[in-house]
């Protein structure tokens, strides 16, 4: 997963990857939630996707989103 802070747009970009035979946890679920936890969008296929959302703590947004993807995956 990558979080990229988008300056001209105040907006950060969220975009997810996962190996073919990740069944556990889908990139566009991964991404949705992301976006979602900071107010934004996403989507895309269960191997890539992306979207937007708003935060100013890119560590704590990271934080989240691995605590997320370790809590879906432990299932």
């Amino acid at each position: 997963m990558l979080l990229a802070p988008q300056m001209h747009s105040g907006k950060v970009l969220c975009a997810c990857q996962v190996p073919k035979d990740s069944a556990l946890l889908p990139a566009s679920d991964w991404a949705v939630a992301v976006c979602r936890h900071f107010g934004g969008s996403g989507g895309g296929s269960a191997l890539v996707a992306k979207g937007t959302g708003s935060t100013d703590d890119i560590p704590e947004a990271l934080k989240w989103a691995e605590q997320f993807a370790r809590q879906t995956t432990q299932r």
